[in-house]
């Protein structure tokens, strides 16, 4: 696919995983006090209406500016990345791993702007408390991981084909 058509697709992505990010938040924060749970019937996973003003594992708690600025920076060289990569390389894989991603940090980053503390809501097991920002940046990361495994394997083998 090339970057040209590659792009606007890329753009859509990720504005439709912010849009539903955003939904599903806002429906939260409506319908739910906070501290509130829906537990589902096997109690393993469950709806948490939890606010997290710090990062994964409510990490640096407290320290709103320094992490919007460090979410910021991730969110413009995952741009720049995506835009580097995707002329160079031909992968819907790799368009959809960084929409994902892009759409994930900034569905978060809003929320630290405009609330000063992101909305999370899904609970499964002993795992923190998430979102579903959280779980397409977590997504859009394994796919990444995913395409760099295949893609060695496929230089590898390609390096085994070629005559000595």
């Amino acid at each position: 696919m090339k970057f040209k058509k590659a792009l606007p697709l890329c753009i859509l992505i990720t504005l439709l995983v912010i849009a539903l990010d955003h939904l599903t938040k806002y429906l939260i924060r409506v319908n739910m006090s906070l501290g509130q749970a829906i537990p589902s019937p096997d109690s393993f996973f469950s709806i948490r209406y939890t606010l997290n003003d710090g990062v994964a594992f409510s990490m640096l708690e407290g320290h709103r500016i320094p992490l919007i600025l460090m979410q910021s920076v991730l969110v413009v060289c995952i741009i720049v990345l995506m835009c580097y990569l995707l002329r160079k390389i031909n992968s819907r894989c790799l368009l959809v791993a960084f929409s994902f991603m892009l759409g994930g940090g900034i569905g978060n980053l809003i929320d630290r702007i405009v609330f000063g503390q992101v909305t999370d809501f899904l609970s499964a097991g002993k795992f923190p408390v998430f979102n579903l920002a959280d779980t397409f940046l977590t997504i859009g990361c394994a796919l990444m991981l995913l395409w760099v495994i295949l893609s060695e394997k496929r230089h590898k083998a390609d390096e085994t084909d070629e005559p000595a």
